[in-house]
């Protein structure tokens, strides 16, 4: 670390006094002495060789252009670029008359870093106000009960995915010899995608429901039948035959039927429609499952021929998921909807950023 010129002149002085009040003390024993304080070696024994040539304690004028950045222009800089939208460090520097990297430097030693924004729901002041409320009534009805929570959802899976980390982009020595089918990915506009359903709690995965590109979207009688009926009873008698659990659907008009509905509470424990917070992606954890399931299926930019092999492909992947992980992934929900309640629908993203740090 660079030290100030205060701080440079004060260690010389202390090196100084302490030579002078032990003169019969060795260099060696002198440095060892300092670097018990956190003093670098180096730094001791260049200290002490200044001092044997009489070099003065104070600093010296230093020789260089003086710099024509004022305090002004610095408060000036930071409200300028201190948290604002579409900052471009070219255009400050043509507003104050240098180049962009001194803008860069400047702002550094403001302590203004450029960030990237978050990727979160949209929310009215009606909405995030709703979703608060609900949480903390969700949290509520869960705290006291110690019930293993499942969650279920779904998610389209192309036969391609250039937007999973590492398949963005490509590394050449020269890209006018790069094959063309590393250099450009074609998009389509209607690209054939399949849909996979399915639940997990902290003790496993259910059954997935994969359709076929061509059948229809999931509605209230196929999300009956197909993924509660015959998916979503054999997972809970399977790992959750005691009946301390919880089912947290998501909050869409199919899930929640009449018919559903009248079927949940005849077979099931289920969150009921006025206890599920709408547009609270952070706080079901499944979410970051797809994501980790796709970075799977997508590895090393991989890219499905046919239907058949992309429905194979996930079916390995979903095996390699083991309990540790489920675990780790459901541990903190009641944390997460506790600190919702508590700060509001943006807290997760907030917190999601200290851990980044």
């Amino acid at each position: 670390m660079i030290m100030k010129i205060a701080a440079r002149e004060a260690l010389r002085n202390q090196v100084k006094n302490f030579t002078v009040k032990n003169p019969t003390l060795k260099k060696s024993i002198i440095v060892e002495h300092f670097l018990k304080e956190g003093v670098a070696r180096r730094t001791t024994y260049n200290i002490l060789n200044k001092l044997q040539t009489d070099s003065p304690i104070k600093e010296k004028p230093r020789t260089g252009r003086p710099t024509t950045w004022s305090k002004g222009n610095e408060k000036k800089l930071k409200r300028l670029a201190n948290n604002r939208l579409g900052v471009s460090l070219r255009k400050l520097g043509r507003k104050f008359q240098v180049s962009h990297t001194t803008i860069y430097r400047k702002l550094k030693k403001c302590k203004v870093q450029y960030r990237k924004r978050q990727k979160t729901p949209k929310y009215s002041p009606a909405q995030e106000k709703k979703s608060k409320k609900i949480c903390r009534k969700l949290v509520n009805s869960l705290y006291g009960k110690n019930q293993s929570i499942i969650l279920d959802d779904e998610k389209y899976f192309t036969f391609y995915c250039c937007k999973t980390p590492g398949n963005g982009g490509f590394y050449t020595d020269d890209i006018h010899e790069c094959p063309d089918d590393v250099r450009f990915k074609g998009e389509e506009k209607r690209p054939k995608k399949i849909l996979v359903w399915i639940a997990i709690s902290e003790k496993g995965l259910s059954e997935p429901l994969i359709r076929e590109s061509d059948a229809e979207a999931i509605n209230q009688y196929t999300y009956l039948d197909l993924c509660l009926r015959k998916r979503l009873v054999p997972f809970i008698n399977k790992f959750h035959s005691d009946g301390n659990y919880i089912f947290w659907p998501d909050l869409a008009t199919s899930h929640y039927s009449n018919a559903n509905i009248k079927w949940m509470e005849e077979n099931i424990n289920y969150v009921d429609k006025s206890l599920n917070p709408p547009n609270v992606p952070q706080a079901r954890p499944i979410e970051n499952f797809w994501g980790d399931l796709a970075q799977k299926v997508y590895d090393n930019g991989w890219e499905a021929k046919t239907e058949h092999q992309l429905k194979l492909r996930i079916r390995k992947k979903l095996s390699e998921f083991d309990s540790a992980y489920l675990q780790r992934l459901l541990k903190a929900v009641k944390a997460k909807l506790r600190n919702i309640a508590d700060n509001g629908v943006f807290a997760e993203f907030k917190a999601m950023n200290i851990k980044d740090k």
